[in-house]
């Protein structure tokens, strides 16, 4: 009985021992000396699949630490900021004054933007981009792009592809999304989890890419200082995943009074007094809400404007016979489409014969200017005609007024009369104005502005003709 009983003991030892060599072979993926001289074919293929996986692994971690760390900042991250009773995201307050040309800011009218100036940066001008017309360049300053590349290229224009004309002031002709290229920042802030609320502002009451403003307020005249700052601070005051980091709101009463009154006039400077009011009712909503150092605080404007002299009116149809082409485009300019395009060539050679020795100046489409960036669209007329600083190019069949404009635009925008504002105040721009040991900046291009929000949103830019990294922190 003892020798039986070691012997069973033996076998049971035995037989242990080999169940604990076969666990710990599935748990640590080898195998006993017995089986890889069995199964060497087996062996080498386990190897290369515990390899591959491995690999796997290692790939997917590396991927997910490095979304983690360049993957643009949505509302799942910890903010950046906090005001003492709220958390913040860094959040853009864009406002455009339309018309609002550079030099205003000399006639010590405006306090409130002196004042952001010193907390801030100011850039020595802003340029609009070619023509220096509103609609064209606020959508600029919102996507980088140029208006040939954006699509829209004026105010109105017609579109020979979509056989339609766009006209601003008609919602049915302009809202609808075929107009729209290119990605403004508020689709762009939302498409990468952001919320974006937007007051009056070209574009946004149109579906573009598929997205609007997380939240909207339609353009709407007359509306009141008091009731535009309500929208923007309403925004503001939302809790942290409702609050929109991309906000903007525009004014457009000193470009109106520049029209009606001309640049130097008493009604552009009563209109310089109201839109610094409405920049100070802004900056106390911001210093009361503790917000002065956490949003950045951006003003611009599209364009500036020019006195225009009755005497400096050129009716193109004294040249040739204007009931070959549409209606003109592009006002004070002449962008001249014949209905026939067989009709382009004898047209321009009219044009071109009459404008020698004469201030304005003639193109076929194909050759405007290189430095216009205003060539690469079907929407843009074949033949453009191009006036001096205050002249006015028009027909006696579209313009039936007795008088004209006491200020006009659209102009050649490097004209310093073109040149229109980039104020800008919060974190962001006190440390720009650190590391350049100054608060003025060389003056740029508005194509220039959308980079540079989208770099303090924390936002991957859409494709667009500014500076990769935003120009204030690259030259």
């Amino acid at each position: 009985m003892n020798n039986d009983s070691e012997v069973h003991s033996e076998e049971y030892q035995m037989n242990t021992l080999y169940v604990e060599q076969e666990r710990e072979g599935l748990l640590t993926g080898r195998l006993s000396e017995e089986q890889q001289d069995e199964n060497p074919v087996e062996t080498r293929y386990m190897f290369f699949v515990r390899v591959f996986m491995i690999v796997i692994l290692i790939t997917i971690l590396m991927g997910t630490i490095l979304v983690v760390i360049y993957s643009p900042r949505n509302n799942l991250m910890t903010p950046t900021f906090f005001n003492g009773t709220h958390d913040f995201y860094s959040t853009v307050l864009l406002v455009s004054f339309d018309g609002f040309r550079a030099d205003y800011l000399d006639r010590n009218l405006t306090p409130t933007l002196n004042e952001l100036i010193q907390n801030g940066i100011k850039a020595e001008y802003m340029m609009p981009s070619f023509p220096s017309v509103t609609f064209p360049n606020h959508y600029t300053i919102v996507t980088g792009l140029y208006p040939e590349s954006h699509g829209i290229v004026g105010n109105e224009f017609y579109d020979p592809d979509l056989n339609d004309d766009f006209y601003y002031t008609n919602p049915n002709k302009s809202w609808d999304s075929k107009w729209w290229a290119g990605e403004p920042i508020w689709v762009t802030a939302v498409k990468q989890g952001q919320k974006s609320g937007v007051s009056q502002w070209v574009g946004t009451a149109s579906v573009i890419q598929g997205y609007t403003p997380t939240y909207h307020y339609p353009y709407t005249p007359n509306v009141s200082i008091e009731e535009k700052v309500r929208h923007i601070m309403d925004w503001l005051d939302l809790p942290l995943d409702e609050r929109p980091t991309f906000l903007a709101a525009y004014a457009s009463q000193v470009d109106s009074a520049g029209h009606k009154f001309g640049p130097d006039s008493v009604g552009v400077n009563e209109s310089l007094e109201y839109v610094d009011k409405f920049a100070h009712s802004l900056w106390e909503g911001l210093v009361h809400r503790n917000l002065s150092d956490i949003v950045n605080f951006i003003i611009v404007s599209d364009h500036g404007m020019a006195q225009t002299i009755s005497s400096n009116q050129i009716f193109l149809d004294n040249i040739f016979n204007v009931s070959k082409v549409r209606p003109l485009e592009g006002y004070p300019l002449a962008g001249i489409r014949p209905y026939d395009d067989s009709d382009i060539h004898e047209i321009y050679l009219s044009l071109k014969d009459a404008s020698q020795n004469q201030p304005w100046q003639c193109y076929l489409r194909e050759e405007i200017p290189e430095r216009f960036n205003f060539r690469a669209s079907n929407r843009i007329a074949p033949i453009y005609c191009i006036p001096p600083l205050g002249w006015i190019l028009s027909t006696h069949r579209d313009f039936n007024q007795s008088t004209i404009p006491k200020g006009a635009h659209g102009y050649d925008n490097l004209e310093p009369e073109m040149r229109g504002i980039f104020l800008a105040s919060g974190p962001a721009f006190k440390e720009i104005a650190l590391k350049k040991k100054t608060n003025v900046v060389k003056g740029f291009l508005n194509i220039e502005v959308y980079n540079i929000m989208a770099k303090i949103l924390g936002l991957t830019p859409a494709e667009n003709n500014g500076t990769i990294g935003g120009i204030l922190w690259n030259d």
